[in-house]
């Protein structure tokens, strides 16, 4: 335990000003692109085979559980591609901020998965896209600080441009993109569980793993927070 608190105060501080610690230009530059995504369509109503709500409001904040131990059953993809979409599109609504603070977006990385292969996918503006094969993650427990991470079905990170937010509003912006993000994480959680299935939120996302894949640079576009999926274990 850290016995000066210089540091902490200084970002304390920082949160009571709008003024950018950068050179403020952050409208000028972009997150690197995707050129070789390929477009998954995912329909607005669900299939058939999508699981459906099992609990409402009440009954999913009564039933919620953070767990570790999943069970091996693939979850359809698709599904939680459609929760995503559904979840940026409030923030989006919600907040009325991607011009200014710019826009979320979320990595899916399906490890077991039902209906689309396995594998990377994105879902941003409204999209999603499919960036890469299961094979090249690597090892799936480098992408969480605990390693039982890997054995969900899957993790969804949230990703937020800090450039962006920064010169927005100065550390103000950090708060701001870190609470919409947090906002974004609960919303899916809570409707994933309400589908019967389970998982947990968790800051232990270690980005630098797959930053060559979702050409993460820790400022215009920066991981936040992440959660698993999964169906419960028997």
């Amino acid at each position: 335990m850290r016995s000066d608190l210089t540091s902490m105060t200084a970002v304390l501080d920082g949160f009571g000003t709008r003024t950018s610690t950068s050179d403020g230009r952050a409208a000028e530059r972009r997150p690197v692109p995707f050129p070789d995504a390929v477009p998954v369509p995912v329909p607005e109503e669900p299939a058939d085979a999508d699981p459906i709500p099992v609990h409402d409001l009440e009954g999913t904040l009564r039933r919620r559980r953070s767990t570790l131990h999943y069970g091996q059953e693939p979850v359809r993809t698709g599904a939680i591609l459609s929760l995503v979409r559904e979840a940026l599109g409030r923030d989006r609504e919600d907040w009325g901020l991607d011009a200014e603070a710019g826009a979320l977006e979320a990595f899916v990385f399906a490890f077991r998965s039902e209906g689309l292969a396995p594998g990377l996918y994105r879902v941003a503006g409204g999209e999603s896209f499919r960036l890469a094969g299961l094979d090249e993650l690597g090892p799936l427990e480098n992408l969480g600080v605990q390693r039982e991470f890997s054995t969900a079905a899957g993790i969804v990170a949230l990703y937020a441009d800090l450039d962006r937010s920064d010169s927005w509003a100065g550390a103000h912006g950090y708060r701001i993109s870190a609470s919409r993000v947090a906002m974004v994480t609960y919303d899916l959680s809570l409707r994933i569980q309400a589908l019967g299935l389970v998982g947990t939120l968790f800051g232990g996302f270690i980005p630098s793993s797959v930053s060559h894949l979702v050409h993460s640079d820790g400022v215009s576009r920066h991981a936040l927070l992440a959660t698993t999926y999964a169906h419960p274990a028997s």
